[in-house]
This record gives structure tokens, sequence and C-alpha cells, in this order.
């Protein structure tokens, strides 16, 4: 397999619940991880990221600029710029752009993430029609929860 350089400019989008990811790491190579740019451009803040959901790959956030906001299974919590967040195959967990300017490399694997990502960009709809992308979800063994608790809304 041959070193690759890539750029995000360069990437193709992936349009996937208000989220642009663009893949940073070549398809058809058989690396372990796939590495997205991952951003929501022109959403406000809460608009763009996944339901809570589960998967059989691992996932870190390495947020580049603006803040996330994470669902860790229980309770929503804020990763600001220079802040990495892991997340372990099969935990339960969700993110929003928690500013409008957030900004965050998403890095998957061992497994199908980047598969999931492409498939979704090219059938899911926004909004989405729920029925269906539970269905697809279910095809790259992505379980999506029934309902979580939303994040806490500003207060004065």
């Amino acid at each position: 397999m041959p070193v690759t350089i890539s750029h995000a400019a360069t990437s193709p989008v992936l349009s996937v619940l208000g989220e642009e990811l663009r893949p940073l790491t070549p398809a058809g190579q058989e690396l372990s991880v796939a590495v997205f740019d991952t951003s929501a451009p022109g959403e406000a803040p809460g608009a763009a990221g996944p339901p809570p959901h589960r998967h059989p790959w691992d996932e870190i956030y390495v947020v580049l600029a603006g803040v996330l906001e994470v669902f860790d299974g229980e309770d929503w919590r804020e990763a600001p710029a220079g802040s990495c967040v892991t997340v372990p195959a099969f935990q339960w967990h969700a993110y929003r752009n928690g500013t409008a300017d957030c900004r965050f490399l998403t890095i998957a694997g061992p497994g199908g993430a980047r598969e999931f990502f492409e498939e979704a960009s090219a059938r899911l709809t926004r909004p989405p029609d729920m029925a269906a992308a539970i269905a697809l979800a279910a095809r790259h063994e992505v379980e999506v929860a029934p309902a979580v608790p939303a994040p806490p809304a500003d207060t004065p």
C-alpha cells in the first residue's frame, strides 16, 4: 500500500444529518481507521449531529474549532477546541455542533464507518425519514436508541 497525502479541500463531501464529512483517508485502502474532517457549515448550534446510537467501531473526535456537545450515554458535556473525545465501540453516544463554527476530526475504526457515511450521504434526506435512516443504520450494524435527553438550555 503506497503512502498517500490528501487534503480536506479536495476530498468529496459526504452530507449526513446536517454535517459535512470530508474523508481524509483514501477509499479502497486496507487501513484499520478512517479519518474525516467534520463540520456543520450554516447550521445553528445544536442543529447537526446524529441521534443517540452505538456501533462496532471505536470513534475519536478531535475538536479543532468551536464547541462539540457530546452525549456520553447519560449526560451532555461540552468539548471545546483542543479537546479529544474517545468513544469505545458499542458505547451509546451522540453529539451536536455546540457552536456554528464547530469543526472536528472524526477518527473511526476498525470497521465500516466510511461505508456507512457514504451510504447515508447518498440515501438520507434532511429531515430524514427516520424509518429509512434506522433501516440503513441497521444494515451497517449501527443501533439507534429510542430517545435521549436534550442538551441543557442556556440559562441567563
